[in-house]
């Protein structure tokens, strides 16, 4: 069976990708930067360049696939490049190219935990819209929210270890109870490959996280327990906050937070804790012990990406 992925040079394509070549399939991968799949073994899939933006393209990457998994999607807008043009308006071009391959029996679209018709969160709201595309495709699909994916090469542990790293107090934005569900990139691959088939999953939202539900003061002890940091955090309302990141957002090339990251940071994102086992038959690994890559992460990185300028070593995607 042929299985098409979308963004499958990305931190968690990548993952995705060796779990289905793990499972046998013929994998082609839809490659928006050429010389991007030298990271995958010679010979080992079938490369297609393109666009989610372009038709066309994805025309021509559809013929013969059976299966497609769709992970394109930005939570940070730059240039053209906007929530609305590729989260919800390139998976629509996705579910339609879908719908016109007369090969393709099914679609796996990758969306995120608190995705909702909600236009003053755009980028949830963005996600919302391109499960709608999909669920209206004509196409059998099953939509996957994780909640927030770490593991090396992310951003969210990455941007709080570089903090921890070079400065002795941390920002926190309210009380920091909220809470999350942090899944490790290869169970979130595995679970992908595992929805593949799967009558029982067809036509359904499926909500996953790890096996904890943490709030962000306990993520940030766990981070600075793996660095072995004593940091000391302060808390400050988001109204406060606001025009610090709106500046950042204007000045420096990769931000260590946007506006929109900073109303995300409110917003609760937790699914079942045995979501993963029910619907896949396996536990997830926690968040603590499974760090360990932070520790990768040196003083003068840390400074850069306090800086926004985020070396590509940390946010590999």
């Amino acid at each position: 069976m042929v299985v098409l992925v979308t963004g499958a040079t990305g931190f968690l394509g990548r993952q995705v990708v060796g779990e289905l070549l793990e499972h046998r399939y013929d994998v082609r991968c839809l490659v928006h930067t050429p010389g991007r799949e030298r990271m995958f073994p010679e010979d080992s899939v079938d490369v297609h360049y393109g666009s989610v933006s372009d038709p066309a393209a994805l025309a021509s990457a559809f013929l013969g696939v059976e299966s497609v998994i769709h992970l394109v999607g930005i939570i940070r807008q730059q240039g053209g490049a906007t929530f609305q043009s590729v989260n919800h308006e390139g998976t629509a071009n996705v579910a339609a190219a879908a719908r016109n391959a007369d090969s393709v029996k099914e679609i796996v679209l990758v969306s995120a935990l608190g995705a909702a018709n909600n236009p003053g969160m755009p980028y949830m709201h963005s996600k919302w819209q391109g499960e709608q595309a999909v669920a209206a495709g004509g196409v059998p699909y099953t939509i996957i929210r994780p909640s927030i994916v770490f593991g090396k090469g992310d951003e969210f542990t990455s941007m709080l270890g570089a903090l921890i790293k070079v400065s002795p107090l941390v920002p926190v934005v309210g009380t920091g109870r909220n809470r999350f569900q942090p899944i490790h990139v290869n169970d979130l691959a595995r679970s992908i490959a595992l929805t593949l088939g799967r009558a029982d999953l067809r036509n359904r939202v499926v909500e996953i996280g790890g096996p904890e539900q943490l709030s962000y003061n306990e993520l940030l002890k766990l981070i600075c327990d793996t660095l072995g940091k004593f940091r000391i955090p302060f808390h400050l309302p988001s109204w406060m906050m606001r025009p610090n990141v709106w500046l950042m957002e204007r000045v420096l090339p990769k931000p260590p937070l946007t506006s929109e990251e900073l109303r995300m940071i409110s917003v609760r994102n937790v699914a079942e804790t045995d979501a993963v086992a029910g619907f896949f038959g396996f536990n997830p690994r926690p968040v603590g012990g499974n760090l360990d890559y932070l520790k990768e992460i040196s003083f003068s990185e840390g400074i850069k990406t306090m800086a926004g300028f985020m070396p590509a070593s940390l946010r590999d995607h």
